[in-house]
């Protein structure tokens, strides 16, 4: 699946290159052609915040919507708070933090895709966003650890390492300190599989990005052997992680979705048609491959974006 999907983007590219057009195809002045507000769209600065924001962007862009590339605007708390003050209009966020948004926290309604999607959707209407339709990936956290360290002490699932903690096993595990200290984070999987750990055992960081963590677990940096990671992280195998199995589901959902300020939906109701289909295509294992290419083959997000587009048919070559 991933070979086809890779030969499928290198088609693309080489069609684009050989037409020597742009994919955005705006409708011509007169035919058409929206009128309304600039879109000023913002992701997170992560890789794949700005391969969907670009997504975003180019999709409106091609159909004539003018937008203002804000992508790698910032931290999520950032950007949710520019995005509540008008200070941008749109931006890509995930179904699970609607639990600090909007709440409940901690409910076991966040870990139902459905559930926790329309509870953000229809709660987040009176701060004047729109959760247009999202991705079926989830972008969920879970437990990584090296592949040597999995086999040397029979590690699969969380079952496992929570025997492995209570057998008295050395453990360091590298995350985010809010996730650690959420209900429905690292303290959500020790409820459900019975372990705890000391605070000695833990490391905690306030930026929440999981390439840091990951490159702590790689190194073993200050002894490091267990680390949170995103279900869509790119290039897990290449660096020779393995993701603990989660059988009981515990963490809440995350879907990536476009949100938008409503005036903006209400200015451009067609945004909603437009990028759809293209979120609706994009699994958990297409997102790890556009962040694989980005994270380590060093492509530009707006490029994966672009090629993937094209690929799948969504903008003309």
């Amino acid at each position: 699946m991933r070979g086809r999907w890779t030969w499928g983007l290198a088609a693309a590219l080489a069609l684009a290159v050989a037409a020597g057009c742009s994919s955005a195809q705006k409708p011509a002045e007169g035919e058409g052609a929206p009128s309304g507000p600039t879109v000023r769209v913002a992701s997170l600065l992560d890789s794949e915040g700005v391969v969907l924001g670009s997504m975003v962007i180019q999709m409106l862009e091609a159909n004539g919507i003018p937008t203002e590339d804000k992508t790698k605007f910032g931290t999520p708390d950032v950007v949710r708070k520019a995005l509540l003050a008008g200070d941008v209009d749109a931006t890509i966020d995930y179904t699970g933090s609607g639990q600090y948004y909007v709440g409940p926290e901690g409910d076991p309604l966040w870990s139902d895709p459905e559930k926790g999607y329309q509870t953000v959707k229809e709660k987040d209407l009176a701060n004047g966003l729109s959760w247009l339709t999202p991705a079926p990936a989830n972008n969920s956290e879970y437990l990584g650890v090296k592949k040597s360290f999995a086999e040397a002490n029979g590690l699969k699932t969380m079952e496992d390492f929570a025997r492995y903690v209570n057998s008295g096993g050395t453990v360091k595990l590298i995350g985010d300190q809010s996730w650690m200290d959420n209900p429905a984070g690292l303290k959500a999987y020790e409820k459900a599989y019975g372990f705890t750990l000391r605070s000695d055992q833990k490391i905690g960081l306030a930026n929440g990005v999981t390439a840091q963590f990951i490159q702590a677990l790689v190194s073993g940096t200050d002894g490091v052997n267990v680390a949170e990671v995103y279900a869509t992280d790119g290039g897990l195998a290449e660096q020779g992680i393995l993701v603990l199995a989660d059988p009981k589901n515990v963490p809440p959902v995350y879907r990536p979705t476009p949100v938008f300020r409503t005036e903006i939906i209400e200015a451009y109701p067609q945004i909603e048609s437009i990028l759809k289909p293209v979120f609706e295509s994009l699994t958990t294992e297409t997102l790890q491959e556009l962040n694989r290419l980005v994270a380590f083959d060093g492509r530009r997000g707006s490029d994966v974006a672009r090629e993937y587009l094209v690929a799948k048919g969504f903008l003309k070559p």
